[in-house]
């Protein structure tokens, strides 16, 4: 799914948020964490690519899937359990619970629009593959292309 997207559908559900709790915290979080889960592609782009940041081709490399292996350290339904935990051990604090509702709408978006399978989006999975691009993601959706 593209940035573009992301930021809509986290702005729309943060707002959402704001309604429902009168809360900035919530809804700052849960946008923060919607969009900004995203930043683990600089550190594949780098392991793969090096420091050299060049915006049109990092997104050009993920939009098409131009690199060899994908370990999106902050993509991963484990996090969620994690998150989850801490925010029903702090009663579920508003700005706790935001960051596990922005991360948990942003899986399920990446799920719904990139992966042939939720596993897709687990690190444990995706580690038994060895983070290769081509055998996490099946060849979808980047079966045309494997360098930029």
């Amino acid at each position: 799914m593209k940035l573009q997207h992301h930021t809509a559908f986290s702005l729309v559900i943060s707002g959402i948020l704001f309604m429902i709790f009168k809360s900035w915290g919530i809804a700052i979080a849960s946008f923060v964490s919607g969009v900004f889960i995203d930043l683990d592609h600089v550190a594949d782009y780098i392991r793969e690519y090096g420091w050299s940041l060049n915006i049109k081709k990092f997104f050009r490399v993920f939009h098409n899937g131009c690199f060899n292996k994908v370990i999106l350290l902050l993509h991963g339904w484990e996090w969620l359990l994690l998150w989850t935990a801490l925010a029903w051990f702090t009663s579920w604090n508003l700005w706790i619970t935001g960051i596990l509702i922005g991360l948990t709408q942003h899986l399920i978006l990446d799920t719904y629009y990139n992966a042939p399978t939720p596993l897709t989006y687990s690190i444990v999975w995706r580690m038994r593959r060895g983070f290769d691009l081509f055998a996490t993601f099946q060849g979808k959706p980047f079966k045309h292309l494997r360098t930029a």
